[in-house]
């Protein structure tokens, strides 16, 4: 069985794994993502696949503006250093063996569409909640994109209308786990530094009535952008991803707060079915081997080749294929 060489990169670690088609783990590690220059960068990639034997690819998981289909980078999120480069052709040529790469967020959604709670929907959505918001929106079982390659990254949606030029305001900012730690500092008497998720989750499930009631604020505000998420794309499911979403009363409270949503509507709609992710810290891994044997998949497809025998079946270089094919 062919084995690959997963790569996630990430803002302070890169992690790398050896897998195979079967989504089988032979090894796994990480080391301090290099961020000093591009070059520097580049050959910490050229290094975990010297250092991993013999494999048929490399998939790789990022943050950032990604032309999955063409390998070009036009940003790496908070990696400055890997912007408008085509980091597939770069390492292609260094490693001689295929490369795919696509951002993180999508990653995470495709791993739930290959083997996890979204592997029952055509269309559905993956809501990562981290430092900020990623994502990915699910048609037909394969990514939305959109014309920019920004499709999914809801970090970008605006929240309040008052204050649309306030940078705050985007959904990154009060949507990330970064909020809830303000909010229960600020609720609680907290220092943020001293104060954590797991922690907050603790107190408010010991019945800790403050802490409760920051969680369901902050719930709330995911609840409202999750809503309209439902009404623009109408998926079968959401999946909500990140360490946060492996709290049941998270889940709990945005399932409430959407319910109560629905009752400001004249007549009966949709409500927003939600669920957790099934994977959480291998989820940008599968994901990336995911994109990996698809595009595998897409280079000879059969169809293709048919298609392409049609357009010159007439003609002697119809033969010559046939010929080729045949070996």
């Amino acid at each position: 069985m062919k084995k690959y060489l997963v790569i996630d990169i990430g803002g302070t670690f890169t992690k790398y794994a050896v897998m195979d088609e079967s989504c089988r783990f032979y090894s796994k590690d990480k080391i301090e993502t290099v961020k000093s220059d591009l070059e520097g960068f580049i050959e910490m990639l050229v290094r975990i696949y010297e250092s991993t034997g013999e494999v048929s690819g490399i998939a790789i998981s990022s943050a950032g503006m990604i032309d999955s289909e063409t390998g070009f980078m036009y940003n790496g999120g908070s990696l400055f250093m890997i912007k408008n480069i085509n980091l597939v052709e770069i390492l292609e040529h260094r490693c001689h063996v295929p490369v795919t790469v696509e951002n993180d967020a999508r990653c995470a959604g495709l791993a739930e569409v290959w083997k996890g709670a979204l592997s029952d929907c055509r269309n559905s959505i993956a809501l990562i909640i981290g430092t900020a918001i990623g994502g990915a929106v699910v048609v037909d079982r394969k990514v939305l994109k959109g014309k920019n390659c920004m499709a999914g990254e809801f970090s970008y949606i605006l929240t309040n209308a008052k204050k649309a030029d306030d940078k705050d305001q985007i959904f990154a900012v009060t949507g990330g786990m970064p909020a809830l730690l303000h909010l229960a500092s600020a609720r609680l008497g907290i220092p943020e530094v001293e104060i954590t998720g797991e922690m907050i989750f603790s107190r408010a499930n010991c019945g800790e009535q403050e802490a409760l009631a920051c969680i369901r604020q902050y719930a709330r505000a995911l609840a409202v952008q999750i809503n309209n998420l439902q009404f623009i794309f109408d998926p079968e499911k959401i999946a909500i991803g990140g360490g946060v979403s492996e709290q049941p009363l998270l889940l709990q409270l945005i399932r409430e707060e959407l319910r109560s949503f629905s009752e400001v509507y004249p007549y009966p709609v949709p409500v927003a079915e939600i669920t957790n992710c099934r994977f959480f810290n291998d989820s940008n891994l599968i994901g990336a081997l995911y994109v990996h044997l698809k595009a595998q998949e897409e280079e000879i497809r059969p169809e293709r080749v048919r298609e392409l025998l049609d357009l010159v079946k007439n003609r002697r270089e119809g033969e010559y294929l046939r010929a080729l094919l045949r070996g």
